[in-house]
């Protein structure tokens, strides 16, 4: 979720003392029992995905990110964001800025929504207007259908998109600022959903990342977790295997 040298706040990893983590998360359907808070975060979604956009161009031109998420700063007054919100929406674009330039590539020429897509609406515009038509409400959730909030220990896991178990049942509780709040039922059977939980009951940070995809809202849940230290080493050799089914065959190499 975030270029590799970072971590969750996007600050570079020290490499020395300190033992190797990586990211593990789980997917979900998130389904609203109340369209009125369905159609409240997806107004969320949009002004949190205006605000990164904004906020990566502005750090392009070199602003200081800690004026632009203010309370009185352009990312809360134009878009209606509270300075977590605008927080984590520099956090995502800072990351993307970092990832261009990591890459080599031309931070300037960014495509939101995916530069292949915006190629296919180029060629389909004329041609094939139904799938034309499919293609541009693709290309809207892209650009429209995000939100993200960083996991926070100090609040019980995660401030603005929480987790809650009620009746038996796992519920999002999205804040959509000014003390309102969004309720979704959480639909997954992924092997990772128990570690989830345990994080739930735990109070333990995990990070959430919504998008939008053909009118679905999906929450991707992510946490860091430690590496087990490293058991086996090179220095017996080393063993590879390769079984080909096709139709049958075996590769053996000892070095």
């Amino acid at each position: 979720m975030f270029p590799r040298g970072l971590d969750v706040k996007g600050k570079k990893r020290k490499g020395k003392g300190k033992r190797p983590q990586s990211f593990v998360g789980l997917e979900a359907l998130l389904v609203f029992p109340d369209h009125g808070d369905y159609v409240a975060t997806l107004d969320l979604m949009r002004r949190f995905s205006s605000a990164v956009r904004y906020g990566y161009n502005r750090l392009l031109e070199g602003e200081d990110r800690k004026a632009l998420k203010k309370e009185d700063g352009p990312l809360c007054t134009l878009f209606h964001l509270n300075t977590r919100y605008a927080d984590d929406a520099l956090l995502k674009a800072q990351a993307l800025l970092t990832a261009q330039r990591e890459l080599g590539e031309n931070p300037r020429k960014v495509v939101f929504g995916g530069r292949k897509l915006l190629a296919d609406l180029a060629r389909l515009k004329r041609s094939n207007l139904p799938l034309y038509e499919r293609k541009k409400a693709e290309w809207r959730e892209r650009r429209k259908g995000m939100l993200y909030a960083r996991g926070d220990k100090s609040k019980k896991g995660n401030p603005h998109l929480r987790l809650v178990v009620q009746d038996g049942s796992l519920w999002l509780q999205i804040n959509l600022g000014e003390k309102r709040y969004a309720w979704a039922l959480v639909k997954t059977s992924h092997p990772r959903l128990q570690a989830l939980l345990s994080r739930v009951y735990a109070e333990q940070s995990y990070n959430v990342e919504l998008s939008l995809r053909e009118g679905r809202v999906y929450a991707l849940f992510s946490w860091e977790e430690e590496l087990p230290p490293i058991s086996l080493t090179q220095e017996g050799g080393v063993l590879a295997l390769d079984v080909n089914a096709d139709p049958y065959g075996l590769a053996l190499a000892v070095v």
